[in-house]
């Protein structure tokens, strides 16, 4: 066991240690493999949480954007909002908890004076996500003149002409008002349509009737089958959802567009863009479910209290993306087994190569080579780890998928070489050594 120990701890730093591989079965590579798989995996968690906080840090105007809305010193201007069970709340003029939009400094100048800094946008709405969207239906033709027609002349159109246009939505930015008169509209629409929908009308009518769903209910499901049955799918815009949604009028509008500085605060979510003094780009997202119920501000807070408070909502919203975190990058670090397989084949193939090519025979074989290289993985697996980790604070955060696997490939091809080069040299002297054999 203790030799076992030594090769498999020391193979990494000792060239003649690490050529006992040779000799050993394959279960050391798949131990190896195992470690550094896990430590590609702490990779990709640290190098995307760790750093946030020194990032946000060092992202003075966007934290000032920040702190304008939710801790300005102005108390006429600032938004007092709370966490009430994963919630925010925000109150209105009047001093009570709404759901509303508040503050848009994308549309309104008023907004921009009083809460943008040096270019920062910031969106404080608290509607819920699943407001209905109003939209504006079009199609462009796909003929490279972009030519716009509206839904109705469409559907005018023959079958043959229609395959020259693509369906286009368009999101006002207005919540969708369903009121009785527009619903009877849909009925109408679903009752002349076919059987199917005439059922289906029927059953919600029923459903409403024996009180077992709302009127607003009602209404929505309505609008849901009209919706499907009227429109082409909708799956280019919503990935969630049937229907349109309010809340991603802002992605269409203003993300998707190349907006960059913005802070984005819902009811139940957050997303934010910025940039930090060293010109890193982040982009990130937090949750309010792990918050504690509470005033983000306390009203009797000094101005940095209330500052410090509105720091550690935005931090503490983005720590609670750890879960999210964790299952993604380990189904990513699943995904990625074969790749890290073959880099340890092409580091094995090539050192291989090299060693043939150069007249070495003292490695026999290539499974011998391929194990050889093996004890090599896990610890190149950990320098990749622990540089990957340092470098997210100096690197955007979009790097941090890539870096773990390129240092780790960088480090295990560069060790297997360093091996190469230093059999050849052996493996020369020795041939050197050899007494020359004559014939008497």
């Amino acid at each position: 066991m203790k030799k076992w120990f030594r090769f498999f701890g020391l193979s990494f730093f000792s060239h003649n240690i690490s050529k006992e591989g040779a000799k050993r079965g394959y279960g050391n590579l798949i131990l190896s493999f195992f470690f550094a798989m896990i430590f590609i995996w702490i990779a990709f968690i640290g190098g995307e949480m760790l750093p946030f906080g020194s990032h946000y840090k060092n992202s003075p105007d966007f934290a000032e954007t920040v702190h304008s809305v939710f801790a300005n010193a102005d108390l006429h201007k600032r938004v007092n909002a709370e966490i009430q069970n994963g919630s925010l709340m925000v109150k209105n003029g009047d001093g009570e908890y709404a759901r509303e939009i508040f503050v848009n400094t994308f549309e309104s100048v008023t907004d921009r004076q009083n809460y943008s800094v040096n270019g920062y946008n910031i969106v404080v709405d608290t509607r819920p996500a699943d407001t209905l969207a109003e939209i504006e239906a079009y199609f462009v033709s796909n003929d490279g003149k972009n030519t716009v027609i509206s839904y109705e002349d469409y559907l005018t159109l023959s079958e043959v002409a229609r395959l020259n246009f693509d369906f286009k939505i368009k999101y006002t930015g207005r919540a969708l008002s369903l009121n009785d008169e527009t619903v009877a509209g849909y009925v109408t629409y679903l009752e002349s349509l076919n059987e199917e929908s005439k059922r289906e009308v029927a059953g919600l009518k029923g459903e409403l009737s024996e009180k077992t769903i709302t009127k607003d209910e009602y209404n929505r499901k309505v609008y849901e089958i009209y919706f499907v049955n009227y429109y082409p799918d909708i799956a280019e815009y919503e990935s969630t959802s049937k229907l349109p949604l309010l809340r991603n009028y802002y992605y269409h509008q203003y993300i998707i567009k190349g907006s960059e500085k913005y802070l984005f605060v819902f009811d139940d979510y957050l997303t934010g863009s910025f940039e930090t003094n060293g010109g890193i780009k982040v982009v990130f997202h937090g949750f309010f479910s792990d918050i504690e119920n509470g005033l983000i501000v306390n009203e009797s807070a000094s101005q940095s209290d209330a500052e410090a408070s509105v720091d550690g909502f935005i931090k503490s919203a983005f720590k609670a993306t750890e879960i999210l975190a964790l299952y993604s990058h380990t189904m990513n670090t699943f995904s990625l087994v074969p790749v890290v397989a073959v880099m340890i084949m092409v580091a094995a193939l090539l050192t291989y190569s090299i060693l043939r090519l150069g007249g070495v025979e003292s490695i026999s074989s290539l499974s011998g080579m391929f194990k050889i290289v093996g004890s090599y993985v896990w610890f190149s697996g950990v320098s990749a780890s622990a540089v990957s980790l340092v470098m997210a604070f100096f690197v955007g955060r979009n790097l941090i998928g890539v870096l773990p696997l390129l240092l780790f490939f960088v480090t295990l091809a560069v060790r297997s070489l360093v091996f190469a080069v230093k059999e050849k040299i052996t493996y020369t002297k020795q041939s050197e050594q050899q007494p020359i054999q004559t014939e008497v």
